[in-house]
């Protein structure tokens, strides 16, 4: 498995981690929660280790930005010490940059499991109550959700009715699933499934019931959304249309009275930071966006 940005395997960084482990420690000081992350991603590798690599695949992408800058500052014939600091700035900010999206993005992977599971529980859970309104038994109702494609969630199933069938009994393999699943409503699913079992509880009311709370939370994402959904093209719109024509015509006026010179690289700047925030807005809308609609 390769992380998104990290120019090394997860094989690559156990080889490499293990030779700068002592770097790997001071890193992963600065960030003590990766060991959770790191587990919620499902991703096998020590957080020393992760730390270390990441940091070698930061310094990397660190010298391709210094290279940059150092290319620039000679096509442009820039004098020393700009040439210089441009090209030491681009490491140091792109080194600094990608090690802390190399850091974080185990839990962006944790966080997109978790989504997974958020999204086809709902459609799970209303199969189970429907196989429990019909008289089916618990654990073949079980059953054929994990048959089912259901997502990440038939595979936590399925991991479940495999410990069944090892000796477990169906209260314990329930339990071990609300501990192993990075889902809060799968463990809130599976410590109510586990209530009304030991309770002697109608299990068809409380599903009804996880149906009903997961609907709730579903419609809540939704409606929390479309609120934030509003400011935002609010936000894009000025950014797309209003604030460049607007900007450029004050540029204009101030030209005209010798305040300012505009030229290709003023207009070219205003172009390039406009589309550098609108697809910054596109990107944060992308990973708002719930989950159900993915």
């Amino acid at each position: 498995m390769r992380v998104p940005l990290l120019l090394f395997s997860l094989e690559q960084a156990q080889t490499l981690g293990t030779r700068f482990r002592g770097l790997g420690v001071k890193v992963y000081s600065l960030y003590p929660g990766l060991r959770y992350d790191l587990v919620n991603a499902d991703l096998d590798i020590a957080p020393e280790r992760y730390s270390a690599t990441s940091f070698l695949s930061a310094v990397i992408w660190g010298l391709v930005f210094g290279f940059l800058g150092r290319l620039v500052a000679t096509l442009r014939a820039m004098e020393e010490p700009q040439g210089f600091l441009l090209s030491f700035g681009l490491f140091v900010g792109g080194t600094l940059v990608f090690l802390v999206l190399h850091m974080i993005y185990p839990k962006i992977i944790a966080g997109k499991v978790a989504a997974g599971v958020d999204r086809e529980l709902v459609f799970a859970a209303r199969d189970l109550l429907i196989q429990i309104s019909s008289g089916i038994p618990l654990y073949t109702a079980i059953a054929n959700v994990a048959d089912a494609d259901y997502g990440q969630v038939s595979e936590e199933f399925r991991v479940l009715v495999r410990e069944v069938r090892s000796g477990k009994s169906i209260v314990e393999a329930i339990e071990n699933m609300a501990v192993r699943t990075k889902s809060i409503y799968l463990k809130k699913t599976a410590w109510q499934l586990v209530t009304a079992i030991r309770s002697g509880a109608n299990l068809e009311a409380a599903l009804k019931g996880i149906v009903k709370l997961l609907m709730d939370y579903q419609f809540s994402l939704n409606k929390s959304y479309s609120a934030e959904l509003n400011f935002i093209i609010l936000i894009y719109l000025l950014t797309a249309a209003v604030l460049p024509t607007v900007g450029v015509t004050v540029l204009v006026i101030f030209s005209v009275f010798g305040m300012l010179s505009i030229n290709e690289a003023v207009f070219a700047g205003i172009i390039g930071i406009s589309f550098a925030v609108q697809a910054a807005i596109i990107g944060y809308l992308y990973t708002k966006r719930p989950a159900i609609y993915s």
